[in-house]
């Protein structure tokens, strides 16, 4: 009898968490479809999501870009809600974002067609609203979406954007390819929390040269997997970032001294955005600075 008792509580227990597993991947799916349909914001990541988005930025790292140098990272704001505006070159940017904030939540702009197959399911986890780039509604949906995400979100919140909306393989930071829908998103929730929206600038350089290599990528080569590493365009052989000094929205009209000393943004999207991009053109140089004395101490 005690015997029958135990296997009823254990097929109970089974039970349970089966209902459990189906309830969660019910839940999710429903969230994927609704994420793939662009300008939608998913559940806030948590702990085990950013742990996973970690997890997978890591790996595609090492394998697309190779080792991943830092500099700045100090300048980051300790606290306040923020908006991390890297320039954009290759899809391993994901990576070098997620190096910069490790294990923290966060949500970030992506296109619709990333978030196809089993990607939509890694996105929808840690944070992504995608952008339907093909009609206006669809841009507006995601432009509303960010808002949302950023002003709703907690003390720390970020959001992750992209402000050219394309890659640049050429790495140079010309005016006109940038939009000036950042700075109206950081204005709208700074007004909207009634507080500072920090923006952070990172310049981006990737080592293309193959003498570079790492041990890794050398042995890849060797073995004749010519294309294992080039997936995404070019073959890279590690990658500098360079974090500059945080720009702050504020709710209300700007200190003209602040400005002055470039510590804060105009209200016009446009004249910001116009010091935003003479900022990251010069974190563009740092970053190939950087690279180049790398180079000659080896």
């Amino acid at each position: 009898m005690q015997e029958v008792f135990i296997y009823i509580c254990l097929a109970l227990l089974v039970w349970l968490i089966s209902c459990s597993i189906d309830a969660r991947i019910q839940f999710w799916s429903a969230e994927v479809k609704k994420v793939r349909a662009g300008g939608y914001v998913p559940p806030e990541p948590y702990f085990l999501t950013s742990l996973l988005c970690r997890f997978v930025c890591f790996n595609l790292g090492f394998l697309e870009v190779g080792p991943i140098k830092i500099v700045g990272k100090d300048r980051m704001p300790a606290h306040g809600p923020r908006i991390i505006a890297p320039f954009h070159i290759d899809a391993g940017d994901a990576s070098i974002v997620s190096a910069l904030i490790g294990i923290t939540p966060m949500y970030y702009l992506i296109r619709t067609t990333e978030v196809l197959g089993y990607r939509g399911w890694i996105a929808t986890m840690t944070g992504a609203i995608a952008v339907d780039e093909e009609s206006q509604e669809g841009r507006t949906k995601a432009f509303k979406a960010a808002i949302s995400a950023l002003s709703s979100g907690g003390p720390d919140a970020q959001l992750v954007i992209f402000p050219q909306g394309q890659l640049v393989p050429d790495e140079i930071a010309r005016r006109h390819e940038f939009k000036s829908g950042t700075m109206s998103i950081a204005k709208i929730c700074a007004r909207r929390r009634k507080e500072p929206i920090w923006i952070v600038p990172v310049g981006v350089h990737y080592r293309t040269d193959p003498a570079e290599a790492t041990l890794f990528q050398k042995i890849v080569q060797a073995l004749g997997f010519k294309k294992f590493r080039n997936l995404f365009g070019h073959q890279n052989y590690g990658a500098f970032a360079v974090v500059g000094r945080p720009f702050k929205v504020t709710p209300k009209t700007p200190d003209l001294d602040e400005i002055a000393r470039g510590l804060a943004l105009e209200d016009d999207a446009e004249k910001a955005t116009d010091v935003y991009v003479k900022r990251l053109a010069l974190l563009q140089k740092s970053a190939r600075k950087q690279s180049v004395h790398k180079q000659l101490k080896h």
